[in-house]
């Protein structure tokens, strides 16, 4: 079916002509480097940054009276509002997109809002693919006893099996602890900045902490320690230091 320009004897009926047929519609006031843009990502990045080049090809003043990013983790900065482009005149907007967590494609907008007219860009992030190792710190961080489960397992459970002791503290506990590449949110636990006492390992080791990393080792919560090996970490983390 073809759409003619005709006259209508309602105003809706008119504002649908106005939106159908192409040669009554307005031009944008402002003209765009592009108005979608996208970045790969860099492992280890926690923010990217777009740039967008504007230009007033009108004969008058062009007025920008909002920026409108979609959501929070993205910040527009651009001059005060209302932002005044004389014809012919240019300007940046630059996009800071917080990519913290982030995994896959990522896809933000930020409206433009001129007098009579919206201008909508685009932002685009393809982040890197999730090494096994952070993909298991994330089914870890929403089940954290999981570290005993599956392929995790084989590092974090058997070698701790009938170990005791000393032994037992470096199989279970150094593993994540004392690594060459521990992770960030793994603490030095022969550095840390609090007093430690036997019910303080007690608490940590049977139960763990609920919203982090750290597993319950005891058997009773899905762990892989006897309640005799238990008194054999805590033996060993609370005697006298040489």
């Amino acid at each position: 079916m073809m759409l003619r320009c005709q006259t209508f004897p309602t105003p809706f009926l008119l504002a649908l002509l106005i939106l159908a047929c192409p040669s009554s519609g307005r031009s944008q006031p402002l003209t765009w480097d592009a108005t979608s843009k996208q970045i790969a990502s860099k492992r280890g990045e926690t923010n990217v940054v777009f740039v967008f080049n504007l230009t007033n090809r009108m004969a008058g003043d062009v007025v920008i009276e909002a920026v409108k990013p979609s959501c929070g983790c993205t910040v527009a900065r651009f001059p005060d509002l209302p932002w005044k482009v004389q014809p012919g005149e240019s300007g940046q907007i630059s996009v800071d997109v917080d990519i913290t967590g982030r995994i896959g494609l990522l896809t933000k907008t930020i409206a433009i809002e001129t007098r009579g007219a919206t201008n909508l860009l685009t932002v685009n992030v393809q982040l890197p693919e999730l090494t096994q190792r952070e993909l298991n710190q994330r089914r870890a961080f929403t089940d954290r006893q999981a570290v005993f489960k599956a392929g995790c397992a084989e590092c974090h459970k058997k070698p701790a099996l009938s170990k005791m002791g000393e032994p037992l503290y470096k199989a279970a506990c150094g593993i994540c602890h004392d690594a060459v590449h521990r992770a960030d949110m793994v603490p030095d636990l022969h550095a840390l900045n609090k007093p430690t006492d036997r019910a303080y390992w007690d608490q940590w080791i049977r139960n763990g902490k609920p919203g982090t990393f750290m597993p319950a080792f005891a058997k009773r919560y899905g762990g892989p320690l006897e309640e005799e090996q238990i008194l054999s970490l805590l033996e060993f983390l609370t005697r006298p230091r040489p």
